[in-house]
């Protein structure tokens, strides 16, 4: 890791990343995560993470010549219930568990984040559509998913991150007190996370900060401005202070998502530029009063943030069960 209070690059060591290409002990993962729609990848910072729908079910790292696959504890302890050899650290000869991986799926309980086909559904979707099936004739494609910039310490996150997300949770409390009825009480005591669904890249090189909602969550999309105004602010911000290793780095992640078959070759070379795009995508959108709710919100950041031109270049765009993008106007 650099020397840089932030940083964001996430890139597995190549001795992992063999283990999924063709002829890797591992590469029978890559074929299974691309045959099922409820499976996909995530490469995080030296390691690979296989989700289904939200759920991580595998955790892959390579440290010291050693293989360790991990998973949240609920997962080890169903293996370990169903005599399943998947977790823990493994030799060569012990990668080829993909029936006993395709059992843990079927023992899954019901997931309320996929199962009921609403948020976490068409998120997966829409990863595996412009991520591992991609055939290079998309606008754009994802490059990371649940993408976070990390600091070198709590201290220094609470000088960066703190500052930023303060004057968002500002604006939540002025929009409860002006109109708790309209927009929410008590706004300001929620969350206010620095996790961003996607990050993508489009042919002109353009940076895509993705937030993904689905249709009926009303409160979620009139408030979204909020959400994203700080994701920008979070990236903006870093690839101010260092443009040279983020441009550097996001060719990188291209590259190696490219090699180990996660977009397609096929997608033209690019020249990484250091513009932002903030992008709503909205699963099943149907016609409701949030847009209203959400252009007052949109208004209101404005006149709190001194910034008349915040968020200017959104687009918004409908997610139909049919995958098929629209833009949406506001």
């Amino acid at each position: 890791m650099n020397d840089n209070e932030m940083y964001y690059r996430r890139i597995i060591p190549d001795e992992l990343k063999q283990l999924l290409m063709t002829g890797g002990e591992l590469h029978w993962l890559f074929k299974l995560v691309t045959e099922r729609d409820d499976l996909d990848f995530l490469i995080g910072i030296n390691k690979i993470y296989v989700y289904r729908g939200t759920t991580r079910l595998l955790a892959i790292a390579f440290t010291r010549g050693i293989v360790s696959i991990s998973a949240d504890r609920r997962y080890l302890g169903l293996a370990q219930d169903n005599n399943l050899k998947i977790y823990g650290d493994k030799e060569k000869s012990d990668f080829n568990f993909e029936d006993d991986f395709i059992r843990l799926i079927s023992c899954l309980p019901p997931n309320k984040h996929y199962d009921n086909k609403k948020e976490g559904y068409f998120q997966n979707l829409f990863s595996r559509q412009f991520g591992i099936l991609s055939d290079g004739n998309e606008d754009f494609v994802v490059i990371d998913k649940e993408a976070v910039i990390g600091y070198q310490s709590n201290k220094i996150k609470g000088k960066y991150f703190g500052a930023q997300r303060k004057q968002f949770i500002e604006v939540k409390e002025h929009l409860s007190s002006q109109n708790a009825k309209k927009y929410g009480s008590k706004l300001g005591g929620e969350s206010l996370g620095n996790e961003l669904d996607f990050l993508a890249v489009n042919r002109s090189g353009e940076i895509l900060l993705i937030e993904f909602k689905y249709g009926s969550s009303t409160k979620g999309i009139y408030l979204s401005p909020i959400q994203i105004g700080l994701y920008c602010s979070i990236f903006h911000d870093y690839i101010n202070r260092y443009r040279q290793e983020f441009v550097r780095d996001i060719g990188d992640m291209i590259k190696q998502k490219k090699d180990m078959g996660l977009i397609s070759t096929n997608f033209p070379e690019v020249n990484i530029s250091d513009k932002i795009v903030p992008v709503l995508v909205i699963a099943k959108y149907k016609k409701s009063s949030a847009f209203d709710t959400f252009r007052s919100v949109l208004q209101i950041c404005r006149e709190k943030l001194k910034d008349d031109a915040f968020l200017s270049g959104l687009k918004v765009y409908d997610y139909s069960t049919d995958k098929i993008l629209k833009s949406i106007s506001y």
